[in-house]
């Protein structure tokens, strides 16, 4: 705050769009308290922004959609052309911290475009929450760079664990993608680009027959170089480009499978030869998904941080920081660990012997013994519980010897993280788990460490009480994984490129796992970390588990739990 009222402006990057209006409300009880003059604004994307897409499409609208119809129709659109003539009427509504909604319903009522008035108010704004793309990404960071200089400019990054794994240029296509191609090309009669998809696509095909014993595969982008010159991968990226003008013009949704086919092959071959990209081919029940895979982190930021006048980068799992600060490309910094306030009294820490997940299988035996285990926790609690698997893998596996009927059995409200599982029913099953923290019943919730309810949900209070994790969260030895740690090691030599690859973001997403019932200290919870493996890792998990860490072993778990009760 000092910083911001002493003329420095603060950037607050988060993770997703979605998040960017916490930091704005945070902001402005610091702001009604201590009765400030600071502005603040929860900037979002044109899919959030744009009132004409609101209007002409229907249905759920990318990021991509919006922008295509704004390229389209900015120039005789009636909320832009407004804005220019209103920009004062703009500035005047903006005093103090704002949400995004905020600004969308005051510009509607003004008849204005909501997402270039962001442009304007960020002249004003003294803090701005922003995706991490308006940060990292050169192709939109100019359009904020522009009118704050990041030079005179605070930067803090939320959530920053997430970091090393921004894939920012990534992209994928599927067989799917390859055959809608052909379809939009046929549609228009262009015969020779219709027989240039048929052959790729007998040759993506083909993948099936490695596929089927292999989880994923490298490719080699010059096995399609013969078929995809540039010349006609620019044609076809034309006349998807048209496609989607004219559908824009139906008001549809501007989507060509022809255009995105093109854009990625581009993006291929010109990536080839750089170091951190990778090829991946995986196979999706009939389908194949080919990849471009962005995995560097280190070369990506290290020219950011460069630019800003402080960076402050936070987590609740950053530990060890100077693994963390060595991938993100960070050479000079001060690192805080600041121990957390919960009450021993109130958290039970539990390392189990006798379990694990190690292997390329999971034993009848363990599996048994995990569903034994965890149903002695819920049945003796008998409060909203997660249990969070080291994969979708495992997660099958128990599922398989019953563990769902066991848990029915006991009474408990049971909800499952399916991998193809839908956004609206994601938080569909996300608030009914909640829900049960306010009635007699209690659910159990069961997701891998790696889904969205292990990394990105808040369970405060009696929303979860306890978590078991099954096993740790290693990333399963493919050909990705193999990949990723060839480059670290590359990058960092033998022993470190594990660490930096392997060891330490499985480490982070059990930690995260853990943390999803501990949001204040005020929260009482049982943390059980299930595989004995996490003995040899107790240096990369949060203090608030490894203070009071009990290590049990499996046969006396419940003899555990009965002897301890939680203060309330």
């Amino acid at each position: 705050m000092p910083y911001m009222l002493g003329g420095y402006r603060v950037l607050w990057a988060v993770r997703t769009g979605n998040e960017t209006d916490r930091p704005i409300e945070e902001l402005r009880v610091i702001v009604e308290k201590n009765r400030l003059d600071v502005r603040g604004l929860s900037f979002r994307g044109k899919r959030d922004m744009c009132l004409l897409a609101r209007e002409m499409l229907t249905g759920p609208v990318s990021h991509e959609d919006a922008s295509v119809l704004c390229r389209t129709y900015r120039k005789n659109c009636k909320y832009y052309r407004t804005l220019i003539r209103k920009e004062q009427a703009v500035l005047d509504m903006f005093s103090g911290p704002m949400m995004y909604t905020e600004v969308l319903e005051k510009c509607s009522r003004l008849g204005v475009c909501p997402y270039f008035a962001q442009y304007i108010l960020l002249e004003e704004a003294d803090i701005v929450s922003l995706s991490y793309n308006y940060i990292f990404m050169e192709g939109i960071s100019w359009s904020v760079k522009r009118i704050v200089p990041f030079s005179d400019s605070i930067l803090v990054v939320d959530e920053a664990h997430n970091l090393q794994h921004l894939n920012l240029y990534s992209d994928k296509i599927t067989l799917n993608t390859i055959s809608n191609a052909a379809r939009e090309a046929a549609e228009r009669g262009l015969a020779k680009i219709v027989d240039v998809l048929k052959k790729m696509y007998s040759k993506v095909a083909e993948y099936r027959k490695i596929l089927k014993d292999e989880e994923d595969m490298l490719f080699d982008p010059e096995d399609f170089r013969e078929l995809l010159s540039r010349s006609l991968l620019e044609r076809m990226r034309a006349h998807g480009q048209r496609i989607r003008e004219q559908q824009i013009r139906q008001k549809k949704r501007p989507h060509s499978s022809l255009y995105h086919l093109a854009n990625f092959w581009l993006s291929v071959f010109e990536t080839q030869g750089t170091d951190g990209f990778a090829y991946i081919a995986s196979r999706d029940r009939d389908n194949i998904i080919l990849e471009l895979w962005d995995m560097r982190s280190r070369e990506i930021l290290s020219n950011v941080w460069k630019q800003f006048y402080r960076v402050v980068l936070m987590s609740g799992t950053l530990a060890p920081i100077d693994a963390f600060a060595e991938t993100v490309g960070i050479e000079k910094y001060s690192g805080k660990i600041i121990a957390s306030d919960y009450d021993p009294r109130r958290v039970l820490p539990i390392i189990l012997k006798g379990v694990t997940t190690r292997g390329e299988e999971l034993p009848e035996e363990m599996c048994l013994r995990y569903i034994s285990l965890i149903s002695a926790l819920v049945g003796k609690l008998r409060v909203n519980t997660a249990v969070f698997t080291a994969s979708y893998r495992i997660q099958r596996e128990l599922i398989k010897h019953g563990l769902l009927e066991e848990l029915r059995a006991l009474g408990a409200v049971v909800f499952v993280e399916r991998k193809d599982m839908k956004g609206d029913e994601a938080r569909d099953v996300l608030t009914k788990f909640k829900e049960l923290s306010l009635s007699r019943d209690y659910g159990v919730l069961v997701g891998p460490a790696s889904g969205r309810f292990a990394e990105g949900a808040d369970f405060p209070g009696r929303e979860l009480e306890a978590v078991f994790l099954v096993g740790i969260p290693f990333d399963r030895v493919t050909a990705r994984t193999k990949k990723y740690i060839e480059y670290y090691t590359q990058i960092y030599g033998r022993d470190k490129g594990r660490y930096y690859a392997y060891i330490v973001p499985a480490l982070r997403r059990a930690s995260q796992a853990l943390g999803r019932a501990l949001r204040s200290s005020e929260d009482r919870a049982v943390l059980v970390a299930g595989d004995q493996r996490y003995l040899r890792y107790l240096d990369l998990l949060p203090d608030y588990f490894t203070n009071s860490v009990k290590v049990v072993k499996y046969t006396d778990f419940g003899s555990t739990l009965e002897k301890f009760s939680l203060i309330k």
